[in-house]
């Protein structure tokens, strides 16, 4: 288990696509911040409650932040140990597009890893054994197309390891949970 802050250089650009030939909204992007319909039929969200219910946080009326992209998927690892990876990305930035300076998202970067670093902790030791999952809070530049704006966004990656799907999917949703709990903290 472990935490770490990184930084990408290649600019993210939002949005990021068009829509597909079927005309379906995962290709592009969609601001469900705006319009927050859209998050129960978007296809990172069907059959992942625990993606839904942190887009909804995220992007619910109160708060300050709203997600770019989110995804997840289980994939195969070369570890006997822990065979089984669910890997799952969101991506955040500050609603106010204007007031995503790179020492804005940093500063959420450091909080949300002191806060997440201690939530986990408090779960482990609750659960009385290692949990098997990696989180990078990777800072990159961000163009913001539909404002003509440059600013940075947050992206939060995790990978749970374990022996079956059903494993990493308890210890993913594990840190689903710590991940909403420290945003709502720091909208406090």
């Amino acid at each position: 288990m472990g935490i770490r802050i990184s930084e990408r250089t290649e600019i993210f650009h939002v949005p990021y696509g068009s829509l597909n030939s079927e005309g379906t909204a995962e290709a592009s992007f969609v601001d469900v911040k705006a319009d927050p319909a859209w998050i129960p039929v978007l296809s990172s969200c069907v059959g992942w409650p625990e993606t839904q219910a942190l887009l909804q946080v995220v992007n619910s009326p109160t708060s300050a932040l709203m997600t770019l992209a989110a995804d997840q998927a289980c994939t195969t690892s070369v570890s006997a140990e822990h065979p089984v990876v669910l890997t799952s990305f969101v991506t955040l930035c500050r609603a106010d597009v204007a007031s995503n300076g790179k020492p804005a998202i940093f500063e959420l970067a450091k909080f949300l890893k002191v806060r997440m670093d201690d939530l986990l902790q408090n779960v482990s030791t609750a659960l009385q054994r290692s949990l098997y999952l990696d989180i990078v809070l990777e800072i990159q530049p961000t163009f913001f197309h539909h404002r003509d704006v440059e600013g940075w966004s947050l992206t939060v990656l995790m990978a749970a390891h374990g022996g079956d799907e059903g494993q990493v999917r308890s210890i993913w949703q594990l840190g689903i949970r710590v991940l909403q709990d420290a945003l709502t903290d720091h909208e406090a």
